[in-house]
């Protein structure tokens, strides 16, 4: 009877101790590589869009496109792998499941805002200043968005970078708020004076109103990696 007893407590110490411990023991070490792919890709669209604003040379703006549409198509490619790797993972709920479905899909939303909004800009005969003024903000969030997403190896040691990168994306977000802000009431209350300017007005507005949801996504990512954080990993 007494050892039937300990057994008893014992199973009952592993049921509370052994669900918050499972958080931190690593799964798949797979996911972390897809993460980091992905991450890495979001980057290079960033990197082109800012190549594209600094060179001052529209004439590469369909080489640009092209080269993004390639990054979509891999970064697409990595998504699916995520998905189909969670289908088969068994040691996760649903609830873990669909926070990095959600985080994957996220990540690839900034690549596709990035690769919409130059392919607009092909329907354009200049470039306009306000993709110049998001360029360098959506880079910067991108690059905090891969730094964080390689503190999810070790999050018992990274936790306060990753902690202070997710703050960085937010900080972005609000910048690139402002310079929406400020572009659309220009586009909205400058006089137009042909039907032309009015079609080119509208395609600026929704240019801009494709980058700054693309710096939307950025922060929505951010949000994920504060989720993980908080669960000490995923």
């Amino acid at each position: 009877m007494k050892r039937e007893k300990v057994r008893s407590e014992r199973s009952f110490l592993l049921a509370l101790v052994l669900p918050k411990v499972s958080i931190f023991l690593p799964h798949d070490r797979k996911f972390f590589e897809l993460f980091e792919a992905l991450a890495d890709k979001t980057v290079e669209a960033a990197e082109l869009l800012v190549e594209l604003c600094s060179a001052g040379d529209y004439s590469r703006i369909c080489v640009i496109s092209e080269r993004l549409g390639i990054l979509e198509d891999e970064a697409d490619t990595i998504v699916h792998e995520i998905v189909h790797e969670l289908f088969f993972d068994h040691t996760r709920v649903t609830e873990e499941k669909g926070d990095i479905r959600y985080f994957a899909h996220n990540l690839d939303n900034v690549i596709d805002g990035i690769e919409k909004a130059v392919r607009r800009l092909t329907f354009t005969h200049t470039l306009p200043e306000s993709v110049s003024e998001f360029a360098p903000v959506i880079l910067e969030a991108s690059r905090e968005i891969s730094m964080a997403v390689h503190c999810l190896r070790d999050m018992r040691c990274e936790e306060g970078s990753l902690e202070a990168h997710c703050i960085r994306i937010n900080e972005l977000e609000n910048e690139a708020d402002e310079i929406n802000r400020r572009w659309l009431r220009r586009l909205m209350t400058t006089p137009t004076k042909t039907p032309d300017e009015v079609l080119e007005r509208l395609l600026l507005k929704e240019i801009v109103e494709i980058l700054e949801d693309t710096m939307d996504q950025c922060e929505d990512v951010a949000n994920i990696l504060e989720t993980f954080r908080l669960k000490g990993g995923f």
